[in-house]
């Protein structure tokens, strides 16, 4: 396969805790189905939706648009004598108490292994994007014994029919096959069914498969953009959360078709620097790969707990026995998997008057397993001893959560070794403070400078990267003059000198608007 064309598929579950639910309790296809968390419905299958019901709808409510609806609840689990007891078949349709009891999503875990089993058996190239999704990068060697005189699923838009499909449209139109034999599969071997795109970049896949559900796969060819995308929301496009988003639609804008309308430099006006990874996703081009591997500097697992509003540390204790038996739970399996323990654990609380805060420690796991809880235990209780009442109550909600996952610090742990373990958590610490300090500084115009040849503002530390960044993108351009993400640059590249004129003239001015958006970012 040509390495300028790619093959991306992104394979979303239809209403997975719903079909979880119907699959483990044996509901038919055709009765609708709403998975409960407490009195609020958190999943709602095609069936009950077709009756009106809505995610985030009361279960009152969903029993008047829909009579015989089936309401089963979640797993959850209480700690008695110390020990983790989860709800059973019997508990699925009583009313369970949210301030006694915590979620397990154990169940749906569980479940999403098998389809990423099944997956990974086709593909090799697999990132998770949750339990009920995932994106797949497809290889050459995994399309080559596969031959398609067709595109299987739904095309984006109509293709004229003069039209002759190019190279990657071939690769494309194989691939579809590929993706329905991956989704047969999924059915066969586990009785989920799912939707799908296809299409040359991860951002398209993403958009495609949420185009025609449920269980369909969609394809987007290149020659379909930017029209076919230009009524979708722009809520919708993978990287445009937060401040992206927020400006577009104070704008006015809400459709990517909307947002096409800006110029590149309209653009710089509201994004200063990101200006140009707008304009192609706006587009339909993404750069974006799909992560095989987990990163592990990002890795996270978090348990939450909302409770009544408390100014009692007694309450907090008892939510947190809850958290403590659930995260232990999770860390355990995640070690167990990949041998990865973290290296820093965070408490979570939100004050009603103050809002939400957390505070972090360095964290060392060793085995034995059965001691994973009681470290954590005793990490969130240093944590919480730091922690002044005034800071913490109100409290309406409180939480853990394990991160930065490292490989485990073997050997015995004698009185030299737990010695030195201590030091080492002292180090860590004062890394960790010491970077929160680092971040926490303002950003002066004059650590900045501005790049002659992009027109951005570069930090001064890193003139040297940015400088070796333009020699490698123009041995680049030399050397593939057709890759793809050069195309919508072409476009503008006639204007974008005069554009770093205008800018050098009112270099100031355009700093401190940069400077601006970066601290706000």
């Amino acid at each position: 396969m040509n390495s300028l064309l790619q093959v991306y598929i992104h394979i979303d579950m239809d209403a997975y805790y719903a079909q979880a639910e119907q699959k483990l309790l044996n509901i038919p296809e055709d009765q609708p189905v709403c998975a409960r968390q407490w009195n609020s419905l958190i999943a709602i299958n095609y069936p009950a939706r077709d009756a009106g019901i809505k995610r985030g709808m009361l279960s009152e409510e969903a029993i008047k648009l829909c009579p015989n609806v089936m309401l089963p609840h979640v797993e959850t689990f209480k700690v008695i004598d110390g020990k983790m007891v989860f709800s059973t078949l019997k508990d699925k349709y009583i009313q369970h108490n949210q301030y006694e009891e915590k979620v397990s999503l154990r169940y749906y875990r569980q479940e999403s292994k098998l389809i990423f089993t099944t997956i990974k058996r086709f593909c090799n190239c697999v990132e998770k994007g949750g339990t009920d999704e995932g994106y797949i990068q497809v290889s050459e060697k995994e399309l080559e014994d596969i031959e398609a005189q067709q595109f299987y699923g739904h095309l984006m838009k109509e293709l004229p029919e003069d039209y002759q499909l190019t190279e990657q449209d071939h690769l494309l139109r194989r691939a579809s096959l590929l993706c329905q034999n991956i989704r047969d599969a999924i059915y066969t071997e586990t009785k989920y069914k799912c939707s799908a795109g296809i299409s040359f970049n991860k951002m398209l896949a993403k958009l495609a498969s949420a185009t025609n559900k449920p269980n369909k796969q969609t394809i987007i060819l290149e020659c379909m953009l930017p029209e076919c995308i230009s009524n979708i929301g722009i809520n919708k496009i993978r990287g445009f959360g937060g401040k992206v988003q927020e400006a577009l639609l104070e704008s006015g804008l809400k459709t990517v078709g909307q947002a096409q309308t800006l110029s590149i430099y309209e653009l710089q006006s509201l994004f200063g620097d990101k200006a140009q990874y707008i304009y192609d996703k706006l587009r339909g081009y993404d750069d974006e790969i799909v992560k095989k591997e987990v990163d592990l500097k990002n890795k996270s697992i978090l348990s939450l707990k909302n409770i009544k509003k408390t100014s009692s540390r007694e309450v907090i204790i008892q939510s947190l026995e809850l958290i403590l038996h659930d995260i232990t739970m999770r860390v355990t399996d995640y070690y167990e998997d990949s041998n990865l323990v973290p290296s820093v654990l965070v408490i979570h609380y939100h004050n009603v008057e103050k809002g939400s805060h957390q505070k972090s420690e360095p964290i060392y796991l060793t085995l034995p397993i059965e001691s994973f809880r009681l470290t954590i235990e005793e990490r969130v209780h240093s944590i919480l001893n730091q922690i002044q009442d005034n800071e913490m109550f109100p409290l309406i909600h409180i939480g853990i959560s394990c991160r930065y996952f490292k490989p485990m610090i073997q050997g015995i742990q004698n009185p030299i070794t737990m010695f030195f373990k201590k030091i080492l958590e002292q180090q860590e610490y004062e890394k960790q403070a010491k970077l929160a300090e680092m971040q926490g500084k303002m950003i002066s115009p004059d650590d900045y400078y501005s790049c002659s040849i992009c027109g951005q503002e570069i930090m001064k530390k890193d003139k040297e990267s940015h400088d070796d960044f333009h020699i490698a993108e123009n041995l680049d351009k030399e050397m593939n003059p057709k890759k793809r993400k050069y195309k919508s640059l072409q476009q503008t590249n006639s204007n974008s000198q005069s554009n770093v004129n205008s800018k050098s003239k009112s270099k100031q001015q355009g700093l401190t608007s940069i400077l601006q958006f970066l601290k706000k970012q």
